[in-house]
């Protein structure tokens, strides 16, 4: 098998591994591949990149992009004016109170978010001016189709994360009593590569930073789950 694998590498070994037919499995097993880069994208969060949203004035709900799958940070940069610290995340009912009391736009920029379902944002203070806010987000990678396609992923992890993920849900689908090898081979390799991207970010806490030294332990335990 070549290193760094290819898609074909990749589809290759799983029918290999599990010994499903090169000709008539070989559009499932595609399918398993791209289903695992996507699911390991999303749990170790190894694809990042940043958009930004321009603001209208008196307008404080927008529509999020549909690629945009996780919110690492963010910050506004108010029109004529330097960015902002970064904005914080608070719940819904809590910014609908605080509009409740003050529900024109302000001037300075926005300070916080928070979001309603999987399509829509919305900022408080209500913009003022056609601030620009810039997202870094969780992405998804764009599905393998060629043959020569190289996974995004760093090796050794991409081959050992899509191969055990791809042959455990073969598996599954041919009932075979190995599917229980595969998911425990294809986790340890998803925690290893989490690790490895953690311990690349650097030592820090995963809690959220709300002032100047203080911090608050997050609703979701697995932003630090001290990797």
């Amino acid at each position: 098998m070549a290193f760094p694998s290819t898609f074909a590498d990749v589809y290759n070994e799983v029918i290999a591994k599990v010994g499903l037919n090169a000709t008539a499995d070989l559009a499932k097993t595609k399918d398993w591949v791209n289903q695992v880069y996507a699911e390991v994208a999303v749990e170790t969060e190894a694809l990042q990149d940043y958009a930004a949203i321009t603001l209208t004035a008196s307008s404080s709900v927008y529509t999020v992009a549909t690629g945009i799958l996780r919110v690492k940070q963010m910050y506004v940069t108010p029109s004529g004016q330097g960015a902002s610290r970064p904005l914080q995340p608070i719940s819904l009912e809590q910014l609908l109170e605080w509009s409740a009391s003050n529900s024109g736009p302000v001037t300075g920029g926005v300070t916080h978010y928070a979001f309603v379902g999987q399509t829509l944002i919305q900022f408080y203070p209500v913009p003022a001016a056609a601030d620009v806010v810039t997202i870094y987000y969780v992405k998804l990678p764009t599905a393998l189709s060629a043959a020569g396609d190289v996974p995004m992923f760093q090796e050794p992890y991409a081959t050992e994360c899509l191969v055990n993920g791809a042959s455990f849900k073969a598996a599954v689908f041919l009932k075979d009593p190995d599917a229980a090898l595969f998911k425990q081979l294809y986790d340890d390799a998803t925690s290893r590569y989490r690790a490895h991207l953690r311990r690349r970010e650097g030592s820090m806490t995963r809690q959220f930073r709300l002032t100047r030294g203080q911090v608050v332990t997050p609703s979701d335990p697995s932003v630090d789950m001290g990797w």
